[in-house]
């Protein structure tokens, strides 16, 4: 079962290939710094609704990929944007 709160998050994952490729050909980096906020808010709307390292079998192991991949967008667009992401929240 998928809860609303990793289709979110799911979907702005899905998003950032696009708001990559949007921000040099408008030459606006501004514009990939707001849909990163996108993605951190969903992840926090996904960790709050959705118990990670508690679930089990194949719920905990999507639950893991679906926040190591946010990790790694989230990594990446700071680094796009020349900002040192931090090691440990």
């Amino acid at each position: 079962m998928v809860e609303p709160a990793e289709r979110r998050l799911a979907r702005e994952l899905a998003s950032f290939p696009e708001a990559m490729g949007a921000t040099p050909e408008y030459l606006q980096p501004h514009r990939l710094a707001v849909y990163l906020f996108e993605p951190a808010t969903a992840f926090s709307g996904f960790y709050e609704q959705c118990p990670v390292l508690t679930s089990g079998g194949t719920v905990r192991e999507s639950r893991l990929a679906l926040s190591a991949h946010t990790a790694a967008v989230l990594e990446r667009g700071l680094d796009l944007l020349g900002i040192q992401s931090p090691q440990r929240l």
